[in-house]
């Protein structure tokens, strides 16, 4: 007898640990997905890139790479309703792109140098650049206060450490043309441009070991990428003009589709507030996500 109650309690087990299995995959597949209500948008930002949200000042800014003349390119800063409060806050750039802040800095790319500024006045401290710097993307900043910046033409990051010495990070193929930034913990997110007709993924890099792991398959043209919550990313996706969310395990949703050439998105979570700056457009949209 011992032998069929062994199987009937094996088969039971079975059976719980696949309902069990089928109940997780249910529940993924039926994570909610926020709806997005269109709010407002800035106006006459020139070729509008990348938006940074200050909240001890509860101020935007936003990066305008100008008509790729020398010198028009600048930092604006935008409040909350989306009225344009300083549109040269920063100026004497040339093509700016990736934003990143900390208390008292401003940190941005423009082509091949990293810019520093002061964050209250808009003076620039330092320019950082080095040698074969092709094309810097997008800013991050680790808890300890270095400073990383993509450079998407080279498959390359580069540090400047807290001492002030900027260099190479990492150059690694399978960075993939990197193009967004995010630190969290001791993890970095990349969301890359791609080498291939479709575009690239988002990868995660062991910042300890350097090791570089893709969790997503090819979704496109990423560049902006910020956290949404504690289980998922939101990223941008500049050709399609897609905004997608990724969980840590590399399942993605669609959340909202708008005009080709998104940017470095920003995502204030405690106002459910999606900046999307808009490049060819040259504005900055404003949606709020429930």
């Amino acid at each position: 007898m011992k032998p069929i109650i062994y199987a009937v309690l094996g088969l039971l087990i079975t059976t719980s640990c696949k309902n069990n299995k089928a109940a997780e995959i249910a529940q993924a597949d039926t994570v909610q997905i926020p709806t997005a209500t269109f709010i407002t948008e800035t106006l006459g930002l020139t070729h509008c890139e990348s938006a940074v949200y200050n909240a001890k000042q509860n101020i935007i800014y936003a990066s305008l790479i100008g008509e790729k003349e020398p010198g028009d390119g600048a930092i604006a800063t935008i409040d909350l309703d989306g009225k344009l409060i300083d549109a040269l806050f920063i100026s004497g750039l040339n093509d700016p792109k990736g934003i990143a802040i900390t208390e008292y800095k401003l940190y941005v790319s423009d082509i091949n140098e990293l810019v520093e500024a002061d964050l209250k006045t808009g003076k620039i401290i330092k320019k950082y650049s080095h040698e074969g710097l092709e094309f810097l993307n997008d800013v991050a900043i680790d808890g300890q206060g270095n400073v990383y910046v993509s450079d998407t033409g080279t498959s390359k990051i580069y540090q400047l450490d807290t001492q002030g010495n900027f260099s190479l990070w990492l150059a690694d193929e399978n960075l993939d043309r990197p193009n967004g930034l995010l630190v969290q913990n001791n993890t970095m997110y990349v969301a890359s441009w791609g080498s291939q007709p479709n575009g690239g993924r988002v990868s995660k890099i062991d910042m300890t070991t350097k090791a570089i792991d893709s969790i997503t398959t090819i979704i496109g043209n990423l560049d902006g990428i910020r956290p949404y919550d504690k289980d998922r990313l939101i990223i941008s996706d500049w050709n399609s003009g897609m905004i997608h969310l990724v969980d840590y395990d590399g399942n993605t949703q669609e959340v909202l589709q708008v005009g080709q050439s998104v940017g470095d998105i920003a995502y204030i979570q405690e106002k459910k507030l999606l900046l999307l700056p808009m490049n060819k457009q040259s504005r900055l949209l404003f949606y709020r996500l429930d």
